[in-house]
């Protein structure tokens, strides 16, 4: 069993608090529990997302094409539905689509050693056209399915079903990173990456297991997505959606140099990323001046990991 404790663990929630506040004293309705349940429910999916991007971040690699993935796996379950098959399958043929892209990309990446940002750049326009492809430009409506729509609409115990899979997803990131040796192999792959190939370490493998995590994890949000507004579309996970689960990860104080990263701050880094965004479009902020505001802010997440980093070094 392993654990490690990380810095970040005090501060993002004090930073997260401290946010709420501030937005709360402009608008006080932010600061009830619907809200915070409106801010989850919005965020669910890029933190399931962003769940398996930090796997894949801990190896020093990125994955550009979650949000085509989000949209083709909606498709494929939409699809594998009308066809007469019943929800489950579905759902397994959509999470199979996620599982497939990230195994493509795992398999250039680690066998063919491509650059990952080139890799999965490419993959990013591949993977749209095949969305489009397979379902058009149109929006395609699912109906008479009450429980692959209970998935994004319905709620347990007072919590939508999606936050549900979100905190059970993060669970499972975390357990895996901090307890099992998996975790740690991943965690040093991405440290000192000869070091772990001259230990015995099937690197290889690592690097393309945590794309297909990734690629599986996009799915999961695509089948939440398309059952939460009864419709699937190529359109959805538009440009901008990997930016969000990016931010997530390095604004939780990921190193994109690899090894740093952890699966609990990236939940905090969702939830500060959840606040920013209802806090801007709360106050009214133009979107462009909202683009701009979460692109500072990742310069200067980014900016710290470097310095820190040097400063170890």
């Amino acid at each position: 069993m392993r654990l490690e404790i990380n810095k970040n663990i005090i501060a993002l929630p004090l930073v997260i608090i401290a946010l709420t506040l501030l937005v709360g004293y402009f608008e006080p309705a932010f600061l009830t529990v619907d809200s915070a349940i409106a801010v989850l429910r919005r965020m669910a999916t890029i933190g399931i997302m962003a769940v398996g991007m930090t796997f894949v971040i801990m190896t020093a690699g990125i994955d550009l094409s979650v949000g085509p993935t989000l949209a083709l796996s909606g498709l494929v379950s939409y699809f594998t539905l009308v066809s007469g098959m019943p929800v489950p399958v579905a759902i397994l043929a959509g999470m199979a689509s996620g599982i497939a892209v990230g195994a493509i990309n795992g398999i250039i990446i680690a066998v063919g050693k491509l650059p990952a940002i080139i890799v999965t750049l490419g993959m990013l326009s591949i993977v749209r056209g095949t969305a489009l492809l397979i379902g058009g430009p149109t929006l395609h409506q699912i109906s008479g399915h009450e429980s692959y729509s209970f998935i994004g609409s319905g709620a347990l115990l007072g919590l939508p079903v999606s936050i549900w899979i979100f905190l059970f997803i993060a669970a499972i990131g975390i357990f895996i990173q901090q307890v099992t040796s998996y975790g740690f192999q991943i965690s040093t792959l991405g440290d000192n990456p000869e070091a772990s190939h001259l230990s015995g370490r099937r690197t290889r493998l690592l690097i393309f297991s945590t794309y297909v995590i990734c690629g599986c994890c996009a799915a999961i949000a695509g089948i939440i997505d398309s059952s939460q507004v009864y419709t699937a579309s190529a359109n959805f996970g538009e440009f901008g959606t990997e930016l969000d689960v990016i931010s997530a990860v390095i604004l939780g104080g990921a190193s994109l140099f690899g090894g740093k990263a952890y699966v609990i701050n990236t939940v905090f880094g969702v939830l500060f990323l959840g606040i920013i965004n209802s806090g801007l479009n709360i106050l009214d902020v133009p979107i462009e001046s909202q683009l701009m505001f979460k692109g500072t802010l990742i310069v200067i997440a980014l900016g710290f990991t470097s310095l820190s980093r040097n400063s170890k070094s």
